[in-house]
């Protein structure tokens, strides 16, 4: 994608996406070797440097912008750790899987499950989020959604489960 085509409403809409995968980040470096304060401070610098990027014309983003600040991330912690004396990288036993391979897999499973999410009604999609997101109570979620009670509720919430389940396994089976 050629930069001239994200608009500035594209890129507040991009970088807020990318804000949201800061957890995903954090723990991404870690397993780098990198300190979380060093972690924030290299993500930050990554999203400078992807805006800048995106105002080159010359410029062409070919992967997605998540991938691209994670790579960013990666190439910054290492010159930041070379130049410190740290060893970047942290030791994998035998017994552990491929991280990159587990990584990407477990990404495609998130990534269908939010697709998911999306397809199914706004009520649903509230209820999931307040259950697993903001960790509130059925009684709760209850009186939020107005519901007769958190029986309904609890019910409620599994059928809302199901039809991401159906939605996942009709799209992509090998998920489940």
């Amino acid at each position: 994608m050629k930069t001239s085509e994200i608009s500035s409403v594209d890129l507040n809409v991009t970088l807020r996406d990318l804000y949201k995968k800061w957890p995903e980040m954090k723990r991404f470096m870690h397993t780098l070797g990198c300190k979380s304060s060093d972690a924030e401070d290299i993500f930050q610098e990554a999203l400078l440097i992807f805006t800048r990027k995106l105002k080159d014309s010359d410029f062409e983003l070919t992967v997605e912008p998540y991938f691209y600040v994670k790579n960013t991330c990666k190439f910054l912690w290492y010159n930041q750790a070379r130049k410190e004396g740290k060893n970047p990288t942290v030791e994998i036993t035998e017994n552990v899987p491929d991280f990159e391979d587990d990584w990407f897999q477990k990404e495609l499973k998130l990534m269908s499950i939010e697709k998911a999410i999306r397809s199914i009604g706004k009520k649903c999609q509230d209820l999931i989020r307040m259950f697993y997101g903001e960790h509130l109570n059925m009684t709760e979620i209850a009186k939020r959604l107005d519901f007769r009670n958190e029986h309904v509720a609890k019910a409620q919430k599994y059928r809302c489960i199901n039809k991401v389940k159906e939605e996942i396994h009709s799209n992509s089976p090998e998920i489940l």
